[in-house]
Formats: structure tokens, C-alpha cells, sequence
């Protein structure tokens, strides 16, 4: 009996370490490859450095006036197979506790905010 309980516990913990050790070796399955791949969409904003800005209060100035007169575009996401409100809001606004902003703006397509279909099409307010 006592043989058996040893037999036990030695293959337990060899199957705790082979799976330990499989998930390790994973590198698709970190919180920081998932959060790169579910923001792969998102297009990367250029970055201009500061000398080769003339004037930054004119740029300012002149970007305000801009954003001020041009129609705004609507933004839309379609919902992909696992995606949740939070990482949706986390994606276009960096943060995820904003998904009741999207969740008010998609009332009439969202019925239940913790089943998103995927192929659903949604509307990202500014």
C-alpha cells in the first residue's frame, strides 16, 4: 500500500513539473504576447523628434485648428473569437476600464456585455 502511495506522488509531481515546464516554454501564452498580438491591428503612430519641430506652440496651435474643422471619422472594430470589452477599450484607449464607453455606444448589439459575438461590428466612440 505504502508502494503504490509513493508510486503516486512521484507521477504526480512528474506530470505538474512537464506541464509547468510546457507552459514555460510557451511564449504565445504570456499576458505580454497576448496584449502585442490583440493590439497587431492597431496602426503604429510615427514619432518626430523634437529638433526637427520649428516651433512646437505654432504646431499646436496649428493641429487644434485642424481637428477643430475636419469631420471625424467613426471608428469600428469587429469582434474576433475571444475578445472582451476591456481589451477592446484597452486597445483604442489605453485603458480598459473604459469599456462602459463602448458598451453605451453598441446598446442595440450587444445584448449581454460578458458574450460578445465574434463578427460583430462595434462603434468606437471618441
Amino acid at each position: 500500500m505504502q508502494k503504490d502511495w509513493k508510486i503516486g506522488i512521484v507521477l504526480g509531481l512528474a506530470l505538474v513539473a512537464s506541464a509547468v515546464l510546457w507552459l514555460s516554454t510557451r511564449p504565445s501564452l504570456s499576458t505580454k504576447a497576448r496584449m502585442l498580438r490583440s493590439d497587431s491591428t492597431v496602426p503604429l503612430q510615427e514619432t518626430v523628434p523634437a529638433s526637427h519641430v520649428p516651433n512646437k506652440s505654432r504646431v499646436t496651435a496649428i493641429s487644434r485648428a485642424a481637428r477643430s474643422h475636419e469631420p471625424r471619422e467613426t471608428r469600428f472594430h469587429i469582434v474576433r473569437k475571444g475578445e472582451t470589452l476591456s481589451g477592446i477599450s484597452f486597445r483604442y484607449y489605453g485603458s480598459a476600464n473604459k469599456w462602459q464607453k463602448i458598451l453605451s455606444a453598441n446598446r442595440d448589439s450587444i445584448k449581454d456585455a460578458n458574450k460578445l459575438s465574434p463578427g460583430t461590428k462595434l462603434i468606437i466612440p471618441e
